[in-house]
Order: structure tokens, then sequence, then C-alpha cells
């Protein structure tokens, strides 16, 4: 028997092989799949808006495929309808359209029954991907407030103005009074203003805080020159976000 020492190196390439292969082979299966949903979805949906199909025609259809195909899964009545919704969902939204092939069904149900706004989906279709987050993670994600909480930062193309600071702390009573859990600290705001010549980062907490509350909440935020290094970044983020969806 060799008794020759082989690097473990070169064993962890041969592994990143393994896993580079699975991935590409998920992703190819996901699109395949989103984009059948999607197919099917437009089917019914067109069906239905010409008044040619009741919902008593999408159980049948249910109930067809199954004869069909017995081992085929998530066509049931239930399932058609929420690749209806779907499709009527993000049609003719191209911004959205090259990200739904990159997160899995599962994913999307979560997004679509737990998310009001168009950008509120955007915002956890963009972070589920760009995080590579499971399905459980995103949705511990949506059901914690991220988008919320995420929002009330208030991003400005313009130099600093007080007002700023009141129409923050109006934002932060109306996310503690109705958005955030019982368990949840108070809202921090984070107020960033980028003109030509400077950045400026200030923060906004409660008024119904107490000044020793203040005090120690200040103790444990970023510091404001760290936020002004990463004012560049953020700005060349939304800017990319906003040259994609007018293409």
């Amino acid at each position: 028997m060799s008794s020759e020492i082989v690097p473990k190196n070169d064993f962890s390439e041969v592994v990143g092989f393994i896993r580079k292969a699975r991935e590409k082979a998920f992703r190819s299966v996901n699109t395949e799949l989103i984009n059948l949903y999607w197919q099917i979805g437009e089917y019914i949906s067109k069906k239905v808006e010409a008044a040619k199909w009741g919902k008593g025609i999408v159980t049948k259809l249910a109930e067809y495929i199954k004869e069909q195909l017995p081992d085929s899964k998530g066509f049931n009545r239930r399932g058609l309808y929420r690749m209806k919704h779907f499709y009527e969902t993000y049609r003719g939204n191209e911004k959205v359209s090259t990200l739904l092939t990159q997160i899995p069904w599962s994913a999307h149900l979560h997004i679509l029954s737990k998310t009001k706004s168009m950008e509120e989906k955007e915002f956890y279709l963009r972070l589920a991907i760009k995080e590579r987050y499971s399905v459980r993670e995103i949705e511990r994600q949506i059901d914690s407030g991220l988008y919320e909480r995420t929002m009330i930062s208030n991003t400005k193309l313009t130099d600093f103005k007080p007002e700023y600071l009141g129409k923050m702390n109006f934002y932060l009573e109306a996310l503690d009074r109705d958005v955030k859990m019982p368990h949840e600290n108070p809202s921090v705001g984070v107020i960033l203003c980028k003109s030509k010549d400077r950045e400026v980062v200030e923060y906004a907490l409660s008024r119904n805080l107490s000044p020793s509350l203040v005090a120690k909440y200040k103790t444990k935020l970023i510091d404001k020159r760290i936020l002004q290094e990463k004012l560049h970044e953020l700005f060349l983020i939304a800017e990319q976000g906003s040259v994609g969806g007018n293409e």
C-alpha cells in the first residue's frame, strides 16, 4: 500500500468540482421549473380573462393532469392557482423578470403570500439572490419585517437639512407603533445625504426614548465615518438598480 502523502488541497479541489456541478444542475432544473410554472400560469390566466374558464374548469384541469401524470406533484387546484397568481403578479415587469428563475419555487410562494407591494417583493427577491438565502432564511427575514426596518433608512442626493430629522422622527414613531414587535428594541433611523462635495450621516432616535437610553444607543451605533465611507458603494448599487430597471 502506498504511503504517499497527498495534500488535502488536491482533494478539496475535487470537492469544489462536485459542488459547482451540483449548483449548475440545480440552477438549470430550477430555471426550467419556474419557466414551466410561469407558462402554465399565463395559460390559465388568459383563459380566465377571456371568460372561457371558470373555477370549475381549473379543478377539472388539475384532475386531468393527475390522471395523465400521476407521479407529478404541485399541479392540484391550489398549485395551479398559485401559478396563475405568480404570472399575474410579475407579468410586464421587466425589472424583476430576470430575477424570477434565480430562486426556488417555495421561496416565491413565501414572497407572494407574505409581502404587499411590488417594491417589497423585489427587495426580497434581490436579497435572496445576493445572500443565497435558503427558503427557511428568506421566510425568517420576511417574518422579521426586514423590509420595513430597512426602508426607514432615508437616502438623499442633496445637502443635509434639519427638517429631515423631523420627518425621520415621524417615521420612527409610526414604525414603533405599528410594526415593531414587543420583544424588539426601539427603531433607529439613519439619514444619509450625499451632495457634490460631502457626505453627511445622521442618526435619529424616537423622541419617546429617555435620555439615558438614547446615550446607551449611541454607544452601540456604527461610527458615522464608517457609514460615510460606505456611501459611495451604496449609491453605486442604487444607480445600478435604477439602470437595470430602465433597460
